[in-house]
């Protein structure tokens, strides 16, 4: 299918990409790779892009029942110095490819290459999170479920400790659906933590539960610096090389919905639940307070909203389908801190060489450091919420990371 070209080094090659199905290698074919991870979606995403043969792809059947196999290189000052190795084991779900109207002859030795696009998730994590699980569990925590039914799994528990919730459930009938859908029901029923949670599987099909409003008081997971124009920034630029410092010359993009966030949910919100001992039970909160204490928050709290079109007093939000667990208020915190996590967003574009373990490690904090004094407000702690990499071969390999941070307060006082 693909022409036998050896692979080669030089001095301004950093990345290099191989990719197989099954025995057939389309590496010299591949034109582009984008991986997608988000904490939104259980599993990373990829979109490889090549040009080949659309006959050779039928005659060689390559209709997604094979795995992929895709290699990630990051490369040194030299081909036998590889920073980074990463192998991903991939499901294809979908592909475009036209179909041509002329018919191969064996004289005709001229492929009619075409651009063919597929689709394809990470397999193994794809596995995990699909996961039929179905069992009762009496007098635990939901830390101590969470890993019981993980284990039930193929995959390794990553589950942050940090705020969980403490709380021992009597009894806990878990219905028959997916893994992920059951440690979605975990958390929207008793809440996992007293904030916002993530749930994702990893290339490498490690489950992650993670608390995101712990992770915000946490150390950063690496630092992206926005570079002015003009500048000497020359010692920022040495250090960006180790994985762990990014920096960008472009102009960040952000956006606040404060308002409309606060307009949705009604500033103060009672719960009616049905604890054992009584016939029911009024839990009040107020939304700004939760806020402050259980949103993404980083250094200063102030909320920005127009408090006086929105008084508290006539924009009340009540609840009662929601039976609780006794007094518990971890459900409630779990629900709104999701809510009010990505009042703030900011997306960010990196250029150049980069490590791809840490730039897909969603659900971190990281440190935003901007060197124009006039945006500074905006520096402080984000949670990556997504990153999106892509990977173009034009002459070599360039790389572009897109990446999406958050967090519920909108300026550092």
């Amino acid at each position: 299918m693909a022409e036998n070209t050896s692979s080669h080094w030089s001095p301004s090659k950093t990345y290099e990409f191989e990719l197989k199905i099954g025995k057939l290698d389309l590496t010299p074919d591949l034109y582009s790779v984008s991986i997608i991870t988000s904490i939104d979606v259980p599993y990373q995403s990829f979109i490889l892009k090549f040009f080949a043969d659309p006959n050779d792809i039928i005659l060689e059947k390559i209709y997604g029942q094979t795995p992929l196999k895709l290699t990630s290189k990051l490369y040194g000052t030299s081909p036998a110095v590889i920073m980074e190795q990463i192998e991903f084991e991939l499901m294809y779900l979908s592909s475009d490819m036209p179909l041509q109207a002329s018919v191969p002859s064996p004289q005709n030795i001229q492929k009619d290459r075409q651009l063919i696009t597929v689709v394809c998730v990470s397999r193994k994590a794809f596995i995990t999170m699909n996961w039929i699980v179905n069992y009762v569990y009496h007098n635990m925590t939901i830390e101590s479920i969470i890993n019981d039914l993980i284990s039930k799994t193929q995959a390794t528990s990553k589950v942050d400790t940090q705020g969980a919730n403490k709380e021992k459930i009597d009894q806990i009938l878990i219905p028959s659906s997916t893994l992920y859908k059951n440690l979605k029901y975990l958390n929207r029923t008793f809440g996992i933590y007293d904030g916002m949670v993530a749930i994702f599987c990893s290339h490498d099909n490690k489950v992650y539960v993670k608390n995101l409003t712990a992770k915000m008081n946490s150390s950063n997971k690496f630092v992206i610096y926005q570079l002015p124009l003009g500048a000497d920034n020359t010692k920022i630029i040495e250090k960006c090389t180790d994985g762990k410092n990014f920096y960008t010359r472009k102009n960040i993009t952000t956006s606040y919905k404060g308002n409309s966030a606060f307009a949705f949910m009604a500033p103060n919100i009672k719960h009616i639940v049905k604890p054992k001992d009584r016939l029911f039970y009024t839990i009040d909160t107020n939304l700004e307070a939760l806020s402050k204490e259980y949103g993404l928050i980083s250094k200063g709290n102030k909320m920005f909203f127009d408090q006086a079109a929105m008084p508290i007093s006539s924009r009340v939000s009540i609840h009662k389908d929601h039976t609780g667990y006794e007094l518990s208020e971890s459900f409630i915190r779990a629900k709104y801190a999701r809510r009010v996590s990505a009042i703030t967003e900011i997306s960010v574009e990196i250029e150049n060489s980069m490590r791809l373990l840490n730039l897909m490690e969603v659900g971190e904090a990281i440190k935003l450091d901007t060197q124009i004094d006039l945006t500074k407000d905006f520096n402080g702690m984000y949670i990556l919420r997504a990153s999106q990499l892509n990977f173009i071969r034009q002459k070599e390999w360039g790389s572009i990371a897109m990446l999406h941070l958050m967090r519920t307060n909108r300026t550092l006082t």
